[in-house]
């Protein structure tokens, strides 16, 4: 019998926060409404990815105050059940780490504030004092691939080793997780990231909170049911072989 050993790769907005940090938070120094609006439709659409929306939204923001957005983020709520998860992660040998498209300044800071150690993958926020303009750093992009802002896809593939049968396991809910659900093992939707899993025929398990994710996932190790999802490993293989 195989040893099998589950790798969990977790988004951040509005997955592990109630809200969209990005959406709710940051979008308060932005006075330009409909320009916005217009960008965050042609991402919906699937006429940019959510690199070219990072940059443009950014040049949207105006008179950013670091003080004034620590406020912002105090506010920020996350799943009542994330940390009893961070922990049965801990106890159960089991790796999680947060890749996401947003900004390291705002994931840090609410980590840091709740107590949570985990590690995380995301853009890097740069700011500048003289102008008060916001910029991003790409330094998880593919380098032939410029749609996502992070590329949760490859972080995840280069993580998981399916000869040491690793199994890996994606938890999501927005269009910046669309991609990468199809290369993981196991896949948590809810939202916009449940209805693309949906028509696109990917397995998943859909949750409300990190208690459902929690209790599945006991059930699954418990009836020792773990197993690589067979489209999901070729899809790895192909990227690492260059396919």
């Amino acid at each position: 019998m195989k040893n099998y050993r589950l790798k969990i790769f977790c988004d951040f907005d509005g997955t592990i926060t109630k809200n969209d940090v990005w959406m709710n938070s940051l979008v308060k120094f932005i006075r330009d409404k409909e320009k916005f609006n217009n960008i965050c439709e042609e991402l919906y659409s699937g006429k940019i990815g959510t690199r070219e929306t990072l940059i443009r939204q950014l040049e949207l923001v105006e008179d950013f105050s670091p003080e004034k957005f620590d406020e912002y983020l105090d506010m920020e709520e996350i799943d009542e059940h994330f940390k009893d998860f961070v922990e049965f992660c801990r106890q159960s040998r089991i790796d999680l780490v947060i890749l996401s498209g947003g900004l390291d300044y705002y994931i840090d800071h609410i980590l840091k504030r709740e107590n949570i150690q985990v590690d995380f993958y995301s853009c890097r926020m740069n700011w500048n004092k003289e102008s008060k303009k916001l910029k991003s750093e790409f330094i998880y992009s593919d380098e032939y691939c410029r749609a996502c802002d992070t590329c949760k896809r490859n972080i995840l593939i280069g993580n998981t080793n399916d000869l040491d049968n690793d199994i890996s396991v994606y938890i999501g809910d927005g269009s910046s997780d669309f991609c990468v659900s199809g290369f993981a093992d196991i896949v948590f939707a809810k939202g916009q990231l449940a209805s693309y899993c949906w028509k696109n025929n990917i397995t998943y398990f859909e949750y409300r909170d990190f208690s459902d994710i929690k209790n599945k996932l006991i059930k699954i190790l418990d009836k020792n049911k773990l197993k690589h999802r067979q489209e999901a490993k070729i899809r790895r293989r192909d990227v690492m072989m260059g396919g």
